[in-house]
């Protein structure tokens, strides 16, 4: 799946957008996911008025919403009626999942809330939920409490992740190798790309409960029920043995005692699979990291060599690391 970034606009449209109102103009286009106004006009021609009937937008804001994305060049109009330009067919519903429209959109406003005090959380070191006076539940603790948002989330990250999965599995060699823990490993996708590469591989999802069950929908869905199970398991307390590939995606497998805990978990000649998007070296990619570290209370980002290095130091060797996808780094290892 691929962002509409800015150079993806037509050329007369990008020259109305400054960076001032570059905010309000994303804000327009995630307001139009979040009422599915894509979703619900592909395909089809309407007025104005049928769209305010059709996603429940009211009142006299609705001719320059629709105006302001005509403007962007995501809708198209002839006449009286109103259509998604082929720009919007192609990325906020061909190429995107219903659960990224729900999940990630609603992410997004979060964003939103969190920059409008940006000056506030540098000049006070303070979150801005405490800044707001709100309470937000972390997206983990979220993901354990509560199903419905957790398959969403873990159906979005299946869709997302497949580029690299595939990457993934023209990438490594498993031809050797029997049996993988794919730690964190939520949906599975990158394990399902691996399977499918090597035939006599199996491997396991370790991740929480309510993932593990929206994981076994998606692996049954995909027809791999014989060759990936699920397990309930947290690698901050213990990764199981009796595995000869290790993978954490996305996981933050590049702490050091989880690194630690990792090679003692591998037999000798086991191999260490991570991937990541890790900061470039001087930290200016991926800039969407970067953003989210920018409201964030959690560490500083890691950069893909100073992972490297964390997993030389766990004890690892012949340690290798190249581009992934995009962002998105691989690093191996052998025990």
């Amino acid at each position: 799946m691929k962002y509409l970034t800015l150079d993806k606009l037509p050329q007369k449209a990008l020259a109305k957008i400054d960076l001032q109102t570059a905010f309000m103009a994303s804000r327009c286009v995630v307001a139009a996911e979040r009422l599915r106004l894509f979703r619900k006009l592909y395909g089809k021609e309407m007025t104005s008025a049928e769209i305010g009937r059709m996603v429940g937008i009211r009142g006299f804001r609705r001719e320059p919403f629709l105006a302001a994305l005509l403007g962007m060049g995501l809708l198209v109009k002839k006449g009286d009626r109103y259509r998604n330009s082929a720009l919007a067919d192609k990325y906020f519903v061909r190429d995107r999942s219903i659960y990224w429209t729900e999940i990630y959109s609603d992410e997004c406003v979060e964003e939103y809330r969190a920059f409008s005090v940006l000056e506030e959380m540098l000049t006070t070191g303070r979150d801005y939920e405490s800044i707001m006076g709100i309470k937000r539940d972390y997206y983990l603790d979220k993901m354990k409490n509560d199903y419905k948002w957790a398959r969403g989330f873990t159906h979005m990250l299946y869709h997302y992740h497949q580029p690299s999965a595939k990457a993934l599995a023209r990438l490594v060699d498993l031809a050797k190798y029997r049996n993988l823990l794919d730690v964190g490993g939520g949906s599975g996708v990158m394990s399902m790309a691996l399977v499918r590469r090597f035939p006599n591989l199996k491997a396991t999802i370790l991740d929480m409960a309510t993932v593990c069950r929206a994981a076994k929908g998606l692996i049954r869905e995909n027809k791999l029920t014989k060759r990936i199970k699920t397990m309930v398991g947290d690698m901050n307390i213990k990764i199981p043995g009796g595995y000869d590939v290790i993978m954490f995606c996305d996981s933050g497998g590049h702490i050091p005692e989880i690194l630690k805990r990792t090679y003692n978990a591998l037999p000798e000649g086991g191999l260490l699979i991570l991937t990541d998007s890790f900061s470039s070296d001087d930290l200016t990619e991926p800039f969407t990291r970067l953003m989210w570290q920018l409201r964030s209370q959690k560490t500083w980002l890691t950069t893909a060599k100073e992972a490297e290095k964390n997993v030389k130091a766990a004890g690892f060797r012949i340690v290798r690391r190249r581009r992934l996808h995009d962002n998105e780094w691989l690093i191996t290892a052998r025990r």
